[in-house]
């Protein structure tokens, strides 16, 4: 009995003690942590991202980013939207209510030309509502570095501007690129040939009808998408998938060739009286849809309208224009604010010719304050292709311009839509479809390569697909924030797991890629995937964490 009481007292004394000192390590860390000033949690952060259907790669590179968030004790959803709501929300709306968003830009031969990648998409004067900069960045010396060089005719010297324009998005980080696209798409070689393809684009780019020849005797192309349009208004137009449909039927004055050089278009050719005066000639005989002339009015028209509407979505290739004047019935004059080094590739590659007839009246009869408020359901262009009907959810039907200045072989498009990317395929393989007009998932491209009736393509891309931030808010106003999250995007595992190989690696404030040899600056270093460094420079910024785990703004 001795013994046994012995032997309680003395397992009774041990868990006293062990209690005792695990009472005195809990208040030293709570000490710890009540010693800690900290400032307001981080707030919670939601991440608009594609939905898998529409981007896989997307959506799982979201999710990875989240998960890495969450450890950094940051309360993080993901949240898939359909692309066009997305687009409404982080680009066109009023309030910028959004955290934190997935999105690509199309590497499209006109923005081989770093402008668009540059001004368009990051200067400050872009950056309210309809502008592309929908970061909402914000840089004085980014902004004047931008617009020099929009004005700077030394190409050596642009070319050190840009370069000095990626140094400063990569230490900024208003966006991380997840991954550059590359364009693995396929095409029913039975019913087609002379597929044409383009840097950034693939097979669906706007040379498709100029250049493709069918094989049977069913001349109608038919391309699957699961992109569907939000209008067919061209001063509505705010996503690339709109403007697939709407240059083959709207023309240009000049269109970017596949090698990427301009090339005349609705103009048989410019002149360049001197750096702020450019002299474009109206192609002869032309005419709309409707069977009205194109005339140097009508090109007049259009740019002296889209300027005075404002469509953000050309505002930064319409801004350095001063005047437009008709010379002569075939002759236009454009005079500039100032030198603009990429004007013929850009502004006059991009903006539409629409018929004066048809638009400048459209106010008054439609009872509408802005022309992008008119539906145009039935779009008059003097494009490559007329318009039949638009099927929302089903699909865009075009027949080819029988009055266009260049031989078409092809004698219609069917655009075709698919809830994903899987029905896709199935068209593919049942010659349902002809052709696709986004890249192929990895598990489609090795399906594709045993399918006899199919012709399998790759193509480059400049475009890249991107994680925004929206530094208008907390925590992404904070610049050491930003770089710390740059550190929890896992680039190797999204190109190598969930591309297979097939695409290049993103990076910190990556705007122009390697693909665009001559404008990508090779000398700029940014964040590889290190979550503990991540760690490090949020503690370095005064970042903290509480009991809880919890991230914790600076408390000043």
């Amino acid at each position: 009995m001795l013994k046994f009481w012995k032997l309680a007292t003395l397992a009774f004394a041990l868990v006293f003690f062990m209690t005792a000192c695990s009472s005195d390590k809990t208040d030293t860390k709570e000490d710890s942590y009540s010693e800690t000033e900290h400032g307001e949690i981080v707030p919670s952060i939601t991440i608009l991202s594609s939905t898998p259907e529409a981007n896989q790669t997307q959506y799982e590179a979201a999710n990875m980013a989240a998960a890495e968030w969450r450890k950094l004790g940051i309360d993080v959803t993901v949240r898939p939207i359909e692309f066009n709501t997305m687009v409404d929300r982080v680009f066109n709306g009023e309030d910028h209510d959004f955290d934190v968003y997935t999105i690509g830009w199309s590497g499209r031969a006109e923005r081989l030309d770093p402008d668009m990648f540059t001004y368009s998409i990051l200067h400050s004067s872009n950056a309210g509502p309809g502008g592309n900069n929908s970061s909402g960045f914000v840089h004085a010396a980014f902004d004047e570095l931008a617009s020099a060089q929009r004005q700077e005719m030394d190409i050596d010297k642009r070319r050190e501007m840009i370069f000095q324009t990626q140094e400063i998005i990569a230490d900024e980080v208003p966006f991380v690129t997840t991954y550059v696209p590359m364009f693995v798409q396929a095409y029913n070689n039975e019913r087609f040939t002379d597929v044409p393809l383009m840097v950034g684009e693939g097979i669906f780019s706007e040379w498709l009808p100029y250049y493709v020849k069918p094989l049977a005797d069913d001349k109608v192309l038919r391309v699957g998408s699961t992109y569907d349009l939000n209008t067919l208004n061209p001063l509505d137009a705010s996503t690339a998938y709109e403007w697939r449909i709407l240059r083959l039927i709207y023309d240009k004055l000049v269109r970017v060739s596949l090698e990427g050089a301009p090339t005349p278009a609705a103009a048989s050719g410019w002149d360049v009286i001197d750096d702020t005066t450019v002299d474009v000639f109206v192609r002869e005989g032309m005419t709309f849809h409707d069977g009205n002339p194109v005339t140097a009015e009508d090109v007049k028209f259009s740019f002296d309208f889209q300027i005075e509407h404002n469509p953000g979505y050309f505002l930064a290739f319409i801004d350095p224009i001063e005047s437009v004047e008709v010379v002569n019935d075939t002759t236009v004059r454009f005079n500039l604010k100032y030198p603009y080094a990429p004007f013929v590739n850009n502004t006059l590659a991009q903006i539409p010719i629409i018929p004066k007839h048809y638009w400048e009246n459209v106010m008054e009869e439609q009872g509408i304050s802005s022309p992008a408020d008119f539906p145009n359901l039935d779009p008059i262009g003097s494009g490559p292709m007329t318009f039949n009907h638009w099927r929302r959810g089903e699909e865009i039907s075009l027949s080819t311009n029988n009055d266009f200045y260049h031989n078409i072989e092809i004698s219609g498009m069917i655009y075709r839509l698919y809830g994903q990317m899987e029905g896709i395929m199935a068209g593919l393989q049942r010659k349902d479809i002809d052709t696709l007009s986004d890249p192929m998932i990895p598990a489609h491209i090795n399906q594709s390569r045993g399918i006899e009736h199919l012709n399998v393509t790759e193509t480059g891309s400049i475009g890249f697909q991107f994680l925004g931030f929206n530094l208008r808010r907390v925590p992404f106003d904070n610049k050491e924030f930003r770089n710390a999250l740059a550190h929890t995007i896992d680039f190797h595992t999204i190109v190598d797991a969930h591309l297979e190989g097939y695409g290049g690696l993103g990076g910190a404030g990556l705007n122009i890629n390697d693909a665009n040899q001559f404008w990508h600056n090779p000398n700029v270093t940014r964040p590889a995937f290190e979550p503990s460094k991540a760690r490090e420079i949020l503690e370095a910024a005064g970042y903290t964490w509480d009991s809880q785990g919890r991230l914790r703004l600076p408390a000043n």
